[in-house]
């Protein structure tokens, strides 16, 4: 292979500088192997092989025509890898590309400057993909082994110290945090000059698609849906009912959410017609990541957040979809009427059946709904049916297998889920004419000991009905309520049998049972509840109420003398810090005494060199004195065990005692001598 002009030495990188280089750009790129095709992880590894030959001495560089080669295939790999289409995974797989192909010519000091900063740039754009606090802890530990890899670069090339450089790094970066804070509180949230699409990723969570199974398939994950927070005390689990979609199209088994346009978004505080103001319930939500636009509120909610609409079908919905986490507020009425009357349209879309299904389905409810007086005693009749007949509330139901799978549920397995039950609920209810729908979200949640907010998770995912009653509006009904009395009252561990609790995941059992290290948990999500709410969650608004707790009225010219007193307070910080370093420091006392006494002997003209050891400069002085060095000899080693042998017996006070003694007479002796 043909060599390319090698640079001078001095422009060259040292290997050990090299080494801790080419850690620093693995420790960076580490976290982004979640979103990046696996041929890209293997294009960093071989480079990075590459380049260990060549570290090793045994291959060359590769020439400009294989990098041109090489640079060619990966872009357009990358291109064919994102169908075309730009979003930040195909800009990060870009840059991560360039990052490893740099690998194989980085051979000059200028070179691994341009690597370094690379390695900044790529650890920001993992914030993009994951803002979790174990990210940010890893990625400040990655800042640091960057940043030690740039001080290495400026090390003697005889004299790198991979320890020292990287307690020098951390000491920057910790000089470098009074700073950032100051930054991160007051510097204002504006709006990105440019932007890219946003990280897709896969939908979790809730969809708008529901077969039976579906929704019992959540309760495998332990994930995190959403937290809140309420302003006040915590409503009972049977009163969490945490609505996401609203299901009221049925074809083929599968329940799909019918689009519903948002309505005006009300003003901000103000209380809906027929609403109790003194009984409503303040909360905000912290939502992970869905992909979708749909938000979860207690039933009647109203936002209390811009960017969050209310849809006709009484859910939130934000205006984009939900890609990181995402923070807002809302009001639930409790007992408020919704759509007290019903329009053709909407009566005609909850009514809707496909025909010549469930056949028994149909002849049970027609006979039922003749028998009962009014749409309530017809329903409660429903519900009685599944105390009397046995059903089972298990995560493991037979699987339906026919056309007619509301008729196999019913009479022949008896036995289902949230979603099996609130399906067929709301079927029958259909076939009596009466409107109704299946709603998906969740139910009840775990209060974290710690902060006190709650937690809800996938396996708190949920299904249930709501009909449509004269003169009452929208009616939630829970058939699992009839058959699993206890997963309303007290969570779905209260409801599971053994082998359904064998299906779950290790960390839910541990989390269901109360163990002790469920207390561990609760400790570590309390501190990622707090890294949300206080960091991830810090925008313009929370910015905004800070600022004006503490300046009261908020004004450019009050919050930049805050910045501009916060950076002051910074830099005396570091420069303290930096002459704190550089103060003296107080020697060994023996070291003192010898100090002390060249001093006071150099006023009799017996200077002592810098050179000049203890031993010479004593011997020196009892010359002076006319004395033989056999006469100072006790001194002598006195004082040296006192400095070099730690391990001497002479290690005590009254060895410095003695020492001390001895200076002073000859001290002494000096004085009457010059006197004389």
């Amino acid at each position: 292979m043909r060599s390319e002009s090698i640079p001078g030495a001095g422009r060259l990188i040292p290997r050990l500088s090299l080494a801790f280089l080419m850690l620093a750009q693995a420790a960076v790129v580490i976290p982004h192997g979640a979103h990046l095709s696996w041929w890209i992880i293997l294009v960093g590894l071989v480079c990075a092989a590459w380049r260990w030959m060549v570290f090793q001495g045994r291959w060359d560089f590769p020439s400009r025509l294989i990098k041109a080669v090489l640079v060619v295939m990966a872009f357009v790999g990358v291109l064919l890898d994102g169908k075309g289409a730009f979003s930040l995974e195909t800009a990060t797989a870009l840059l991560i590309i360039a990052f490893a192909l740099k690998l194989v010519e980085m051979r000059t000091r200028r070179d691994a400057y341009l690597v370094i900063f690379m390695c900044y740039f790529v650890i920001a754009t993992e914030f993009l993909f994951d803002q979790s606090i174990a990210i940010a802890a890893y990625e400040l530990m990655a800042v640091i082994i960057v940043t030690a890899a740039m001080v290495g670069l400026n090390q003697m090339h005889a004299r790198i110290r991979p320890l020292v450089s990287l307690r020098t790094a951390a000491v920057i970066v910790l000089q470098a945090a009074p700073l950032m804070l100051v930054l991160f509180l007051f510097f204002p949230r504006l709006a990105p000059l440019w932007s890219v699409p946003l990280p897709g990723g896969a939908q979790t969570g809730m969809t708008d698609r529901v077969a039976p199974g579906d929704i019992e398939a959540l309760t495998r994950s332990d994930a995190i849906a959403f937290r809140a927070n309420f302003d006040g005390a915590i409503p009972p689990p049977r009163a969490l009912y945490w609505r996401g979609l609203v299901y009221s199209r049925f074809d083929g088994g599968v329940w799909t959410a019918g689009g519903q346009r948002a309505v005006a978004q009300p003003d901000s505080g103000a209380t809906p017609l027929g609403a109790d103001a003194d009984s409503a319930l303040h909360y905000e939500v912290l939502l992970e990541p869905t992909q979708s636009v749909w938000l979860f509120a207690l039933e009647t909610a109203s936002p209390a957040s811009a960017g969050v609409t209310l849809t006709q079908d009484h859910r939130l919905v934000a205006d984009e979809p939900v890609r990181g986490l995402y923070r807002y507020r809302a009001v639930t009425y409790p007992g408020l009427v919704t759509d007290a009357e019903l329009s053709p349209g909407l009566r005609q879309r909850e009514t809707q059946l496909p025909d010549a299904a469930n056949p028994r389905s149909r002849q049970f409810a027609l006979a039922l709904a003749s028998r009962s007086v009014s749409p309530r005693a017809y329903l409660a009749e429903l519900l009685e049916h599944i105390r009397r007949e046995q059903y089972h509330y298990t995560l493991n139901p037979p699987r339906l297998t026919t056309a007619d799978d509301i008729d196999e549920f019913w009479f022949d397995t008896k036995s289902g889920f949230c979603s099996h039950y609130a399906g067929a609920f709301v079927y029958l209810a259909r076939v009596a004419g009466l409107p109704a729908r299946m709603v998906g979200g969740y139910l009840g949640g775990e209060v974290n000991p710690v902060t006190g907010h709650l937690v809800v998770r996938q396996y708190d995912a949920h299904a249930w009905a709501e009909v449509w009653i004269e003169g009452e509006g929208w009616v939630r009904y829970d058939p699992t309520a009839a058959v699993a009395p206890e997963r309303i009252e007290r969570g779905l561990d209260a409801a599971l049998s053994e082998p359904d609790r064998a299906t779950l995941a290790a960390f839910t059992n541990l989390r269901l049972d109360g163990a002790t290290i469920a207390d561990l948990l609760h400790w570590f999500e309390s501190i990622e509840h707090r890294w949300n709410v206080w960091v991830v969650g810090y925008d313009s608004d929370r910015q905004f109420q800070y600022l004006r707790d503490l300046l009261g009225d908020v004004s450019p010219v009050r919050v930049g003398m805050v910045m501009l007193g916060g950076g002051a307070v910074s830099l005396a910080l570091v420069a303290l810090s930096l002459f704190w370093r550089r103060r003296p420091v107080a020697g060994h006392p023996t070291e003192r005494m010898m100090r002390a006494f060249s001093s006071a002997l150099a006023r009799h003209g017996l200077t002592r060199a810098p050179s000049e050891s203890p031993r010479a400069y004593i011997e020196r002085v009892a010359l002076w004195l006319d004395k033989s060095p056999g006469q100072v000899a006790p001194l002598v080693e006195s004082v040296e065990g006192l400095l070099y042998n730690p391990d001497s017996p002479n290690q005590d006070a009254a060895a410095r005692r003695r020492v001390a003694q001895g200076l002073r007479r000859l001290k002494l002796e000096a004085a009457l001598r010059n006197r004389g």
